[in-house]
């Protein structure tokens, strides 16, 4: 009886109601019941946001950029001759002595393609269709690009020759001789895949010099016997750093290693005192690594130690370098109660959790005749008794993306698990989730420009909301000065400096 409310709510229409025989009531109440729509069957739960189906005008995306001090560059990979877009999957920045260049996996038709960009004039190199995604970066060197994945499959594609529209540049896939598994992501450079292999706990440097396919006599394995390495050698669990002379990797067994990037020899193994959770970087012929004693050191690539600086906990994650400043996260170890295994008895325990991120700088002082001397800049010289950092703020996964005029440009993005087991299984299926950064679903993203000498926001405008822009990505190149951004509906831009130091060009 509860529809008659809805459907007769005047007194006289009560007075109606009271008056009707009680079958002719139900007879009523049926042909209303009968005409309520169904309720619609739950469709299958999606937990994944839609693709876009529709771009919005370029002009909405540069306005959400105008308050940055940077000029603006965009490219359209749908272009203006089709309705939906391309939608893009992931972004990458190759900066090397070939060329730099900006690289889009799209998902476009039921098919992924690779892009090639020009980063500076944004003119199109080249597309090709390829054979899947993969859960590791792309691996430039002079001729090819490499996408390899964690089961150790590869795909080779021709990096040079002239467009050929409609045509795959696949010149080489399948598996390095060997079977190599990784144990961590590739690194690479003009002449050689890097790969850390679980096979025999080593690192392998695959030629690309002849072909694509990772043979030649400069393949290399290292260690070998008589290599100089008397220690144990254990597993590879993080990503080396390469250049044209050096490749850097942290061992299991507490060890920084140099080798040659050429042949494999020897160079190099500084002890660390402790494991370490920073994968090494090269910058300004030195190499930078943490280590879990509370540590950041800077080597030089004879294994000379250039300096060595104290952090307050223990540094993890990628250190950013740049212009002499190097910025640091750290771990703050804590004892907090937990339950031990009988449910009863209270224990403490040693865990860790986000400490502080800061910013330090070095400097490099010329002797004639002699080696260069480096030294720390103190942040606080009334504390003789260590070297402290110019300035710090609490540790939320911020990352630098450059920095430019006397300005550090920093992002402040928070993600979180948002998917189940079982859901993770479908979409893998459905090649939707391919990398890790896939699975996680982004609550917050802001761009913040901050006083390189502080650490303050330079401006109160300088903090951008940029939700919008599902991929960012940041230049640490002298020559390019730049963050480059990407829409899910198929737009690329890049922000750059425009003076002499960043001219945004070539």
């Amino acid at each position: 009886m509860k529809f008659w409310p809805r459907l007769m709510t005047s007194a006289p229409a009560r007075t109606l109601r009271c008056n009707l025989p009680l079958a002719l009531v139900i007879l009523l109440v049926t042909i209303a019941a009968c005409s309520i729509p169904p309720q619609a069957r739950p469709a299958d739960r999606n937990p994944l946001a839609p693709d876009p189906s529709s771009s919005q005008p370029v002009s909405y995306y540069e306005a959400q950029l105008a308050e940055l001090p940077l000029r603006i560059k965009s490219y359209d990979l749908t272009g203006n001759m089709r309705r939906t877009p391309i939608v893009v999957r992931e972004l990458h920045v190759v900066h090397d002595d070939v060329r730099d260049e900006i690289l889009v996996v799209d998902s476009d038709g039921g098919q992924n393609h690779l892009w090639s960009l020009d980063a500076y004039d944004f003119t199109l190199h080249w597309k090709t269709v390829i054979d899947k995604r993969v859960d590791f970066d792309p691996l430039p060197t002079r001729k090819f690009i490499h996408l390899m994945n964690s089961d150790g499959e590869y795909q080779g594609y021709d990096r040079l020759s002239s467009p050929r529209e409609g045509e795959s540049r696949l010149v080489a896939k399948g598996r390095f001789q060997g079977d190599v598994f990784p144990s961590a992501p590739p690194a690479s450079n003009d002449t050689h895949l890097f790969v850390p292999a679980t096979n025999s706990n080593s690192i392998l440097g695959r030629s690309m010099i002849t072909n694509a396919r990772g043979e030649g006599a400069e393949t290399w394995v290292f260690p070998q016997v008589g290599e100089g390495v008397v220690e144990q050698f254990m597993q590879i669990t993080m990503s080396p750093a390469a250049d044209r002379e050096t490749v850097a990797f942290v061992n299991n067994n507490r060890r920084l290693y140099m080798v040659d990037a050429q042949s494999g020899e020897f160079r190099a193994n500084p002890y660390l005192d402790a494991h370490s959770r920073t994968p090494p970087l090269i910058k300004d012929d030195l190499v930078f690594v943490g280590s879990d004693i509370g540590q950041v050191f800077a080597w030089q690539k004879s294994g000379e130690a250039a300096w060595a600086l104290t952090v307050d906990g223990l540094p993890y994650g990628r250190i950013f370098v740049e212009d002499r400043w190097v910025f640091v996260h750290t771990l703050e170890v804590y004892d907090e109660e937990v339950v031990s295994d009988d449910g009863k008895t209270k224990v403490k325990r040693t865990t860790t959790r986000p400490g502080m991120f800061s910013a330090f700088r070095y400097e490099i002082i010329d002797v004639e005749n002699d080696r260069p001397v480096y030294s720390l800049v103190d942040g606080d010289p009334s504390t003789s008794w260590k070297i402290d950092p110019i300035w710090s703020e609490p540790d939320v996964g911020q990352e630098v993306m450059m920095l430019h005029n006397d300005r550090a440009f920093v992002l402040y993005e928070e993600n979180e698990e948002f998917l189940n087991e079982r859901e993770k299984a479908k979409l893998r299926d459905e090649g939707r989730l391919v990398r890790k950064s896939d699975e996680l679903r982004t609550v917050r993203r802001q761009l913040r420009v901050l006083d390189l000498d502080t650490g303050f926001l330079a401006r109160p405008e300088w903090n951008l909301n940029l939700m919008d822009f599902a991929y960012v990505r940041g230049s640490m190149q002298e020559r390019d000065r730049a963050i480059y951004l990407a829409t899910k509906d198929g737009y690329v831009f890049k922000v750059y400096g425009d003076n002499k130091r960043s001219a945004g060009g070539g």
